[in-house]
């Protein structure tokens, strides 16, 4: 976060997994502003990659944790100062974005849980946005697409020699390096946000990022395996001789 300190721009640290850092943070915003708050951008999150049926039960539930259940928990800390800042006739109103994906509508292989998180929080997001509206709150959902950040690491993807996908594990890799070299940097994706948050109040969806407009328009037009095409190619699965090496794996570990 040094690049926000640097820009004048006071951090204060916190853990969403952790009760106790969220209410230390909530009795420091309440020392500082007299219990009110403005908005309140939920964007800590973690990301895991790994084939669904081999995935570490232990990462999958912190990442859970981190990217569903700790925005639950900061919502309903924080929500009360936000309702304090509610005023009548107020041209904004106190505000919640949270941060989905648009893997939260694609089958992105290799990423099973995360995109179940990401699917949580849109379906959450969508529903606190009607039952906040009667207290004058606005909640607005970012489906996030990609940006090149390092939430998302090739040398973190290591499915293992015995993995039944080993064979594309390569292929894994090269889609995630390609995906940093061609995303939109931070600094833009936030120069595109910040204005949609700040400028309309009747704005409840956000999708920004490299990709996000083509994943908004065919979730809305196509049906619902408009992507599955588009999402084989890049880890092999249009390869016949590639998918007859996963077919034959998965043959030899149950004995056939």
């Amino acid at each position: 976060m040094s690049n926000l300190s640097e820009s004048g721009i006071e951090t204060l640290a916190l853990d969403v997994t952790v009760p106790e850092s969220i209410l230390a943070l909530k009795d420091e915003i309440v020392k500082r502003t007299g219990g009110k708050l403005d908005i309140l951008y939920n964007n800590a999150g973690s990301m895991y990659e790994a084939p669904a049926l081999e995935a570490d039960p232990i990462q999958v539930r912190k990442m859970f944790d981190a990217n569903v259940f700790g925005l639950f928990d900061v919502v309903a800390t924080f929500t009360p100062l936000l309702i304090a800042a509610t005023a009548p006739n107020a041209k904004s109103m106190p505000t919640i974005v949270n941060v989905a994906s648009i893997l939260a509508r694609l089958p992105f292989p290799f990423a099973s849980a995360y995109n179940a998180t990401k699917a949580a929080v849109s379906a959450y997001s969508d529903t606190l946005r009607l039952e906040l509206s009667p207290l004058g709150i606005r909640v607005v959902t970012l489906f996030m697409g990609e940006v090149s950040t390092k939430l998302r690491s090739a040398d973190s993807i290591n499915f293992g020699p015995e993995s039944l996908y080993a064979d594309v594990e390569a292929k894994v890799r090269e889609r995630t390096e390609h995906s940093a070299r061609v995303s939109i940097t931070p600094d833009a994706f936030a120069k595109q946000v910040v204005p949609k948050v700040l400028g309309q109040n009747d704005v409840s969806y956000i999708w920004k990022g490299t990709n996000a407009f083509i994943v908004w328009l065919l979730n809305a037009v196509g049906p619902r395996k408009v992507f599955d095409s588009i999402m084989r190619g890049p880890v092999g699965f249009d390869d016949k001789s590639l998918v007859k090496q996963i077919y034959e794996r998965g043959q030899r570990i149950v004995g056939l």
